[in-house]
């Protein structure tokens, strides 16, 4: 188990899944040897407020941050030096990111309800702003061909935009009791997966809006993030009821029981390439690898590292689900 001293937001894996790449309430980027648990690097300080969300260019060179100070930044992962300048997307809090395959575009969705387009390099806007959503836009993700746009948000909506225009692809896509925390798509772009405030895991038909069976229950509280597995069929969730949980996307039922170790909500997952870990981390600080097929918490190669330098900053206005 790896710990920081405040609470963790975000999480990353690099391309060969050696390293993790959290972000905290401070605004701190940390690294960490995935297998020994230690720390790659002294912490650095991205922004000066909570980010929110966090991701990695395809070669795992870059690591971009997004917060609640209205800017994303890009930053050498090795070095830490900050590349060019932040891309000041709006003055409003950022909740959600995504990035093409190919590295040239970041899109950023924001506490106001807007999704952007941006030139990561140049840091230009690309095409208007996608409008819609009412409320917070706390999801992101793209079609396999990048031609399309997923977004969910604190309205209860899931929508659909052409990317390169920006127009609704569809009407929105509703169901879920209340705020969509999460969204992914499938490998084959067959059908959205959700979380929500409610509790709930729905999967969508993505032509056509129809649900597709019964929601998946069992989390206790709020769906805050999920993940699919490439080979084995699995949805692999985490909520603020601090459990990872694992389904057939098939059937829809449960496979094994919840993992239990996070105190508090966990925020964020990732699966290894392998689909035989997940990483999560959370609202206790901690940073913990599962074994999917065990459900048993796998331990680091040595003593538990944990970092605790400088004093926490406040989160600035009142924490969302």
């Amino acid at each position: 188990m790896m710990q920081n001293s405040h609470s963790m937001t975000a999480l990353a894996l690099t391309p060969d899944d050696s390293e993790i790449v959290t972000a905290d309430v401070t605004g701190r980027v940390f690294r960490w040897n995935r297998l020994l648990g230690v720390a790659l690097a002294e912490p650095l300080t991205a922004h000066q407020r909570t980010i929110w969300t966090m991701l990695l260019t395809q070669d795992g060179a870059e690591i971009i941050t997004a917060s609640s100070d209205s800017t994303v930044c890009r930053w050498d992962r090795e070095s830490g030096r900050r590349i060019g300048q932040p891309l000041a997307a709006r003055a409003d809090w950022i909740r959600a990111l995504a990035l093409t395959s190919d590295g040239k575009e970041i899109i950023t969705a924001t506490q106001d309800g807007t999704v952007r387009r941006w030139d990561r390099v140049g840091g230009a806007p690309l095409g208007n702003p996608l409008t819609g959503h009412h409320g917070a836009v706390r999801a992101l993700a793209l079609t396999s061909d990048e031609s399309e746009i997923l977004s969910a948000g604190e309205d209860g909506t899931i929508r659909r935009w052409e990317r390169a225009s920006g127009t609704p692809l569809s009407d929105p896509v509703t169901g879920h009791a209340g705020a969509v925390l999460a969204l992914t798509v499938t490998q084959d772009d067959s059908a959205i997966v959700t979380g929500g405030v409610d509790s709930t895991i729905r999967q969508w038909n993505r032509t056509t809006g129809a649900q597709i069976r019964q929601p998946l229950t069992g989390h206790t509280a709020g769906v805050r993030a999920l993940d699919l597995t490439r080979d084995t069929g699995e949805i692999v969730s985490v909520g603020s009821d601090s459990t990872v949980r694992r389904w057939d996307r098939t059937t829809g039922a449960p496979i094994g029981g919840p993992l239990r170790g996070h105190e508090g909500s966990v925020w964020a997952l990732a699966l290894t390439a392998d689909d035989t870990e997940a990483v999560t981390t959370g609202w206790d600080g901690t940073v913990r690898r599962w074994d999917l097929a065990s459900g048993e918490p796998i331990p680091p190669g040595r003593a538990q590292t944990r970092i605790d330098v400088t004093p926490v900053l406040e989160i600035h206005g009142t924490t969302p689900f």
